[in-house]
């Protein structure tokens, strides 16, 4: 073994040359920040071909893997190793170089003969410790696993490696030489689900960088992505050619400091808009490293309703605010919907991007949304199987939120009584029948074989509350009465332990889940129907379990769902600590919230960290959509902009799965249609087809694995999990936009625009149904009057008014 370490970093190679080890060492917690070989032996995973500094290259239309070669590895003095391959005629050296307080990392490939090569792929491992550890002790997995976050494009690769605790240090890692092309990952993962085993998730991703990559590892996705497209293309290597990457790897405290620890290495720091929809603003701030300057700015857009590209020089519309001219401000009105790309060009020749999107108005994809559920999903009552339920069928709870959005949109808008008759007949003659043993709520029926899932009662609770709170005159079956106790049966079946003969199901009572989105409301509408035992027996299970989950905080209990580590547990689990008023808890479970939110120069990479229905690093609507609600309802209760700004990056991510504008992946959508995922990586080395691409469970019909097969074999679309999203947006940005001061006591807008005028700031909203203004540290909050609407309104003298 070989070791290099300073008083800031230690390092262990193994006998072939690849880093087994990275610490910091100040780190408390003694992290290591890159996959532990020792781990994967432990779990039988056969992969140490994917340690960090392994690779594989395409050659002249061979393929070499390093682990088939045996590399020299020499430790040059204290601070230096390097690893050298060679392969006639190529010679590829990694150096790990210990320097002022930082790692640099560099690989070379050089030409060493008389005749020239081509390189059409040379992929490098750097597997950073993304892992859910096989372990319950969920401390183990807040403090020594993190999150990657990718910026891609340009001369500027970043990664930030965010421990899973959002307890500083974390790792960020900036490429200051050489272009990477793309960042894959590989997962291995076990799931027990089938086996009766709770929690019965774990595994891990092993990242990998493109250095050169011509496309062949996500063909489908390379062919579609207009955004990233020209990085893929091969590389010529001349007789005695060098090419070089170099890589800084440093630590730092927060998304701030990661970027100013970037600025300081030489790149442009942005803040930007990452969505909007059509009609609004694009704001973008951009900070230049010293030294550096501007050559141009150009924008690339995919305008809704073409197949063309648009082009536009727009360098004019940069606005200095300093005059050394390193800082900078643009605004982009924009009416037509599509994605865009800023392309940043530098004076020498660097360059920069940024990716994001221009919506529809959200209205409208709710309204088309709603329009394709009742047209394309609901078979009513001549199906074969299971009649007047809505499509994709499943088991699983999730996929009853396309019911519960149908209710909530057809609440906040006019109502459409065809919409409404289809979601009261799916949840009396199917829902009711299917989950339950001759529809008795005190007998929930074995779906999955010997047991059943707790959280499947969550979603069945939401859509009787929601039909209970629907106009009478639209329900045709019972009245809203009938189906306000309806809800408060199940949600007392599924908050009672004593209720379930089995262990699983006991111990999943005890779990968080998105009953938080409307629990206090039921446990109000019981109180005034005059439900008072049903009340008085809710309200006791519910005080329960709050004293229960405050107990167990310092323990992070909440954290472990049917997963080892889930942000489908921590984020209700802190959005149930705040409503219950048990600040400092709700506040620890804040931190792994606001770890696992997403930052990145692309829209689409801002999302909540989750890897398991994709094999990749994803987008998963439904719980994209649900911690981001989270998010913001940590911010209303304790406060910190930081939960604002990234309850909104991630709500806006998620609508990827929606947007049917969009062109930069494979899978189209019709208006109204909608994919539950959409998998970040490029490529995912699972699946190569779903690189960058949306998708649903329908692609896992015939998947090998077990429990695929078993879960998704009869799946015959991909939105059998989604809607919940939908319903948690609407009770949160789809009515409110919010202003706070940031920390240079700028007023800020957000799910909005601001403008100064007449003395006063003009607030538009960008919420569907806009119908309240937040200024929340300043104690203001405007609400419409109920059934009012207002995109526009106006702070003038510490208040909220009317526009006149």
């Amino acid at each position: 073994m070989t070791k290099l370490s300073n008083e800031k970093y230690r390092l262990e190679f193994n006998e072939h040359g690849a880093l087994q080890t990275l610490v910091l060492q100040d780190d408390p917690h003694a992290m290591n920040w890159v996959v532990d070989p020792a781990y994967l032996d432990k779990l039988g995973y056969p992969d140490q071909d994917k340690l960090f500094g392994e690779w594989t290259l395409q050659m002249d239309g061979k393929e070499v893997q390093s682990t088939a070669l045996q590399p020299k590895i020499v430790r040059e003095g204290e601070h230096r190793v390097t690893v050298e391959f060679n392969h006639e005629p190529l010679s590829l050296r990694l150096e790990y170089t210990l320097e002022q307080g930082r790692l640099l990392w560099t690989v070379e490939a050089q030409n060493r003969s008389d005749r020239p090569v081509t390189l059409n792929g040379l992929h490098v491992w750097f597997p950073l410790s993304s892992i859910m550890f096989r372990d319950k002790n969920v401390l183990r997995n807040m403090h020594e696993s993190c999150a990657v976050f990718t910026h891609l494009g340009g001369d500027f690769t970043k990664f930030a490696a965010v421990r899973r605790s959002n307890e500083a240090p974390h790792l960020g890692v900036y490429g200051i030489e050489g272009r990477t092309a793309a960042a894959g990952t590989y997962c291995r993962y076990k799931n027990a689900f089938l086996e009766q085993v709770s929690p019965s998730l774990d595994g891990l991703l092993f990242h990998r960088l493109s250095l050169v990559e011509d496309g062949r590892s996500m063909a489908e996705s390379a062919a579609a992505d207009w955004i990233y497209g020209n990085a893929y293309y091969p590389l010529e290597l001349e007789a005695g050619r060098l090419v070089r990457w170099t890589y800084v790897m440093l630590p730092f405290r927060n998304m701030d400091d990661f970027y100013l620890r970037g600025q300081e290495l030489g790149h442009p720091r942005w803040t930007y808009t990452p969505a909007l929809p059509r009609e609004g603003v694009f704001r973008a701030e951009l900070d230049l490293p010293e030294g550096v300057s501007l050559s141009k700015l150009r924008l690339v857009s995919a305008p809704a309703g073409t197949g063309d590209l648009r082009e536009e020089e727009i360098t004019h519309r940069l606005q200095p605010v300093n005059e050394a001219g390193g800082r900078y401000r643009l605004s982009l009105p924009r009416h037509e919907a599509g994605e865009h790309k800023l392309e940043l060009f530098l004076e020498d020749g660097r360059t920069d991007i940024l990716v994001w999107n221009v919506l529809e108005p959200i209205r409208t994809m709710l309204g088309k949304r709603a329009e394709w559920l009742t047209a394309n999903s609901y078979l009513g009552e001549e199906a074969a199987e299971r009649p007047h339920a809505f499509r994709p069928l499943s088991n699983q709870g999730e996929s009853l939120g396309k019911v519960a959005f149908l209710l909530m949109n057809n609440r906040m808008s006019t109502a459409v009584p065809e919409q409404v008759a289809k979601a009261e007949a799916a949840a009396v003659h199917d829902i009711r029948q299917h989950w339950f043993e001759a529809g008795d709520f005190s007998r929930p029926r074995p779906l999955y074989g010997d047991f059943y899932r707790i959280y499947d009662f969550d979603y069945i609770g939401h859509v009787f509350y929601l039909l209970s709170q629907m106009d009478e005159d639209l329900l045709k079956l019972h009245s809203p009465k009938v189906y306000l106790q309806w809800a408060a049966e199940v949600m007392c079946l599924r908050l009672d332990p004593e209720c379930h003969p089995g262990p699983r199901e006991k111990a999943e009572s005890r779990l968080n889940g998105i009953f938080i989105l409307y629990l206090e409301d039921l446990l109000q509408a019981l109180q005034q129907a005059g439900l008072t035992v049903w009340q008085e027996r809710l309200l006791k299970l519910w005080e329960g379990f709050g004293r229960t989950l405050a107990m167990d905080a310092r323990g992070y209990s909440g954290a472990i769902t049917e997963h080892f580590y889930d942000n489908a547990g921590f984020g209700p689990t802190c959005e149930t600590l705040c409503r219950l008023g048990i600040m400092d808890e709700a506040g620890r479970y804040g931190q792994l919230v606001l770890a696992n939110i997403g930052f990145s120069n692309d829209y689409r990479l801002q999302n909540p960290d989750r890897w398991w229905e994709a094999l990749s690093p994803m987008i998963h609507s439904l719980w994209g959509g649900l911690v981001s609600a989270s998010a913001l309802a940590a911010y209303e209760h304790l406060g910190n902009p930081q939960y604002l700004e990234a309850a909104y990056r991630s709500t806006v991510a998620v609508f990827h799965c929606y947007d049917w504008n969009v062109r930069s992946t494979p899978r189209r959508l019709q208006p109204g249609e909608a994919a539950s995922t959409y998998s970040v990586s490029a490529p995912n080395l699972n699946m190569p087809k779903l690189s960058r691409n949306r998708f649903g469970q329908s692609v896992f019909v015939s998947a090998e694995d077990p429990l695929f097969a078993s879960l998704f074999s009869e799946l015959s679309g991909d939105d059998w999990d989604m809607g919940e999203e939908l319903a948690a947006y609407l009770l949160g940005f789809g009515t409110t936009a919010y202003l706070y001061r940031d920390s240079r006591g700028i007023m800020r807008c957000v799910n909005g625009d601001l403008t100064e005028e007449e003395g006063g700031l003009t607030i538009t909203s960008y919420a569907a149904y806009p119908s309240r203004y937040v200024l929340l540290e300043d104690g203001l909050d405007y609400r419409l009057p109920q059934g009012s609407l207002q995109s526009r309104v106006q702070l003038k003298d510490g208040k909220f008014r009317m526009l006149e």
